[in-house]
């Protein structure tokens, strides 16, 4: 089974239940709020604060890819800040959420809209599907907590910088190297915990976290296929899905550097979020560091470049 059949399949099997503990709330909650407060920081285009108020002026075009996009919590983020949303999820189900979400709240497919696909398929690097104008020229692309799930982290990288206008950022979060820290049952840290406790992939061999992963061994669970899970599992068949999707738990800041810079990014900062942040999954409780990073699609000479 290939990762991204494994991905589809762990995603489609907890798309339900993904985000909507209290705990996954307060994280979304703290992302959110790390991520606005800095905009700065990411290099994001401001089109809700940037027109003049003063003028009948229509407001700047500012365009947003979500990539492997979940329920849609980068577009929620920076949604207030770009006129239009476009997102791409190799989980059907997924989809269906994140487009469930947007109708909810209002908002109709010229404004956000969320398709199936996949960028990264190295045998089919431009899917005929995305080829139309709708798919170029972003000005941001923004990516929450999936690169630990690319089998190829430069590769993704630098599909996603093809897809940017000149002078576009790509925005991730992931999780840090080092930076767990387990959980007692009262959920407080448990003191001298520190380490990597995200769960551990059997049949994936990675180095010391710049992201590059090679020799991914999945199998083929019969009569699993279209089960649904609830992320605080801890069953075997739950755990298998899971590990089967992730080919580096975790990253160093060095090494999300590097393979941003291998991607050909240029301006590009990691940095942790302030306080840790409180997860569940399969059944372990732990607090985890976020990090984010960001780089920038350069401005070749005689390009328009996109004014961030």
């Amino acid at each position: 089974m290939s990762l991204a059949e494994a991905n589809r399949r762990f995603f489609d099997a907890v798309s339900g239940s993904y985000d909507n503990k209290p705990w996954f709330a307060e994280v979304n909650k703290q992302v959110t709020s790390e991520l606005r407060d800095d905009l700065v920081w990411a290099g994001i285009p401001l089109t809700s604060t940037s027109t003049v108020t003063t003028t009948n002026a229509p407001p700047k075009e500012v365009r947003l890819l979500d990539y492997a996009s979940g329920t849609g919590l980068m577009t929620r983020i920076f949604g207030p800040y770009v006129t239009s949303s476009r997102a791409i999820d190799i989980s059907p189900n997924m989809v269906t959420s994140y487009n469930a979400r947007a109708r909810d709240a209002g908002l109709g497919e010229t404004v956000v809209k969320g398709v199936v696909g996949d960028l990264f398929d190295k045998s089919h690097p431009s899917p005929a599907e995305f080829e139309s104008a709708e798919w170029w020229g972003f000005d941001v692309a923004a990516v929450g907590f999936a690169f630990h799930h690319f089998a190829d982290v430069a590769y993704a990288a630098g599909q996603l910088k093809a897809r940017l206008r000149p002078g576009g950022v790509l925005v991730i979060s992931d999780f840090l190297e080092g930076g767990d820290v387990l959980a007692g049952e009262d959920g407080k840290p448990v003191l001298g915990s520190e380490g990597n406790h995200a769960a551990h992939m059997h049949g994936h061999k990675h180095d010391d976290g710049s992201g590059h992963a090679h020799d991914h061994h999945h199998h083929h669970h019969h009569g699993e296929e279209g089960k649904i899970h609830d992320v605080g599992e801890a069953t075997p068949e739950f755990k298998k899905k899971m590990n089967a999707s992730i080919v580096v738990p975790h990253f160093t800041l060095e090494g999300v550097r590097q393979f941003f810079a291998e991607a050909g990014f240029v301006d590009v900062d990691v940095k942790t979020m302030k306080e840790r942040s409180y997860m569940e999954f399969a059944g372990k409780k732990l607090w985890r560091t976020i990090l984010f990073a960001k780089g920038r699609r350069p401005v070749e000479d005689g390009q328009e470049k996109s004014e961030l």
